[in-house]
């Protein structure tokens, strides 16, 4: 595998380029798939119960009946994965959900594991890589493979998708499926609230064409292509339903921090470390680093953390 790992694929022929995914298609094989199914039917079942908010999808029609396919998600928040999940069930297909564990508490690791999750620590480079290879042999055995692009959450309050790992087409060019890029916009209510399960109006998942990866190409160049994909189904999303966020005074920064702070501590099952979680973002050199924004002791709303020791409460009756 390491040497398979260490190939510039810049330098290889056509040929030699099929040569190529055709042994990570043979690798991909060799893993065992062990993990149980119980958990989707739990999530299937339980967690409508407690999201309180209703899921719609739209463009369905887009998604490939003949093949399985690697749905791309943007991440947005704790509710992702269990969102991913029940977008398989009300799709009925199976899938599996690359999770990182990192962030989880033991219950929500379990959960996901007994759900077919591809799990892995983002902070180790070896389980990164493996993770590639056992989410392609599941796909290749016949799931649909869940990922969420960005790597962390995207809490910025303007920008509409962070940069996208080229993981994704590594893992279409092995398996050959389809990336069906895919919006999940949790529509926040237009208000300050006091808890987390109280601020979504409802969730959206829309559904784009699906992109073929050639795996005779760079794939750096395709998967910015996708993420470019992504963008256009996000603003047309914030267009379609008066979402304004193009620009920085569109924001109203006390609701944002509101709405963020919410996400950030009282959710179920995540703890959320705004400086540990920014270093999984892919930031090229020209960009800003940024992900978040607060409001600091003069009043300016500017790029920072909000720590969970701020005082919530002068924010909801500022």
């Amino acid at each position: 595998m390491e040497q398979i790992n260490n190939i510039n694929l810049k330098e290889l022929s056509i040929s030699d380029k099929k040569e190529y995914y055709k042994k990570l298609r043979e690798q991909c094989l060799l893993f065992k798939d062990k993990q149980l199914h119980i958990g989707q039917g739990i999530i299937k079942n339980v967690y409508p119960f407690f999201r309180g908010y209703k899921l719609e999808l739209e463009g369905v029609e887009n998604i490939p009946k003949d093949s399985n396919v690697i749905f791309l998600l943007n991440h947005s928040n704790s509710h992702d994965i269990f969102t991913a999940y029940e977008i398989l069930s009300q799709l009925e297909r199976k899938g599996s959900v690359m999770v990182a564990t990192d962030c989880l508490n033991p219950a929500t690791t379990e959960i996901f594991n007994i759900s077919n999750a591809t799990l892995l620590d983002r902070r180790n480079k070896i389980e990164r890589q493996d993770s590639i290879f056992r989410l392609s042999n599941k796909i290749l055995a016949g799931n649909d493979g869940v990922i969420f692009g960005e790597g962390t959450w995207n809490i910025h309050p303007t920008m509409p998708m962070h940069n996208i790992r080229k993981g994704v087409s590594v893992i279409s060019a092995i398996t050959q499926a389809p990336i069906v890029p895919t919006i999940v916009e949790y529509i926040e209510k237009d208000e300050l609230v006091k808890s987390e399960n109280n601020l979504y109006k409802k969730c959206l998942i829309r559904f784009g064409k699906p992109i073929i990866i050639d795996c005779n190409n760079d794939l750096i160049l395709q998967t910015n292509n996708v993420k470019e994909n992504m963008v256009d189904i996000r603003n047309q999303i914030w267009k379609d339903y008066g979402i304004e966020r193009a620009k920085l005074s569109d924001v109203d920064p006390i609701m944002y921090l509101n709405h963020t702070y919410l996400k950030k501590f009282k959710a179920f099952g995540f703890t959320y470390n705004s400086e540990k979680e920014q270093e999984f973002l892919l930031f090229l050199d020209n960009e800003a680093k940024e992900n978040e924004y607060t409001i600091d002791e003069d009043g300016n709303f500017r790029p920072g953390i909000t720590e969970k020791s701020f005082e919530l409460e002068k924010v909801l009756h500022k």
